[in-house]
Order: structure tokens, then C-alpha cells, then sequence
């Protein structure tokens, strides 16, 4: 598109822009927290796993909280690869209004 239907819809695709801004950061916003979440659970895999060495723990509770954080950091990466997912699909759908655009610019 040129300048001036850029100028002439801006309010239109102004707004729109704006969302796309706005939907961006969250998506951020959620895999920072989804990144940090894992690591955050890896850590205590760990500690738990050094606790247990040291002979703090019985075997029962290590391998009983074991399970539990394993169940927690595979439903977190579950969780990633969902949103991955919607993450390809969306930027598929992305690409093809763009080649969609393009075609109808050479028009």
C-alpha cells in the first residue's frame, strides 16, 4: 500500500494495529512466564534430588514429590507446545493475508 491509503486508513487499520501491538505483549507476557514457571520447577528437581542424596528425605517422599513436580513441568510443556502451536498457525495465517495483500496491490 502506498502513503496515502496508509493516511486515508488509518482509522480503520489504526486500531487494528493496535490489538496486534497489545496481543503481542501478552504473548510475551505468557511465554516469559511459561519459560520461567519451567525453570523454576527444574530447580526444585533438583534441590530435591540433592535433599534426597543427603539423606534429608526418605526415598518414599523423594520419589512421591518427584512425581508430583515431573507432572507439573509436563503439564507446562504441554502448555509451551500449545502454544507454539497456535503460535505457527497464527503466523501461517499472517503470511498468507500478506501474499493476499501483495496479489492485490499488483492488480
Amino acid at each position: 500500500m502506498g502513503l496515502l491509503s496508509d493516511v486515508l486508513l488509518f482509522p480503520i487499520t489504526g486500531p487494528a494495529r493496535g490489538l496486534g501491538f497489545i496481543f503481542e505483549q501478552i504473548k510475551e507476557q505468557v511465554d516469559e512466564a511459561l519459560l520461567s514457571e519451567g525453570s523454576r520447577i527444574e530447580e526444585e528437581l533438583m534441590g530435591l534430588g540433592t535433599r534426597y542424596e543427603l539423606g534429608d528425605i526418605s526415598e518414599q517422599e523423594y520419589a512421591a514429590q518427584e512425581e508430583a513436580l515431573l507432572q507439573q513441568l509436563n503439564e507446562i510443556r504441554k502448555e509451551q507446545e500449545d502454544w507454539l502451536h497456535t503460535d505457527e498457525w497464527e503466523s501461517e495465517a499472517d503470511e498468507a493475508a500478506i501474499e493476499d495483500n501483495d496479489s492485490a496491490d499488483e492488480y
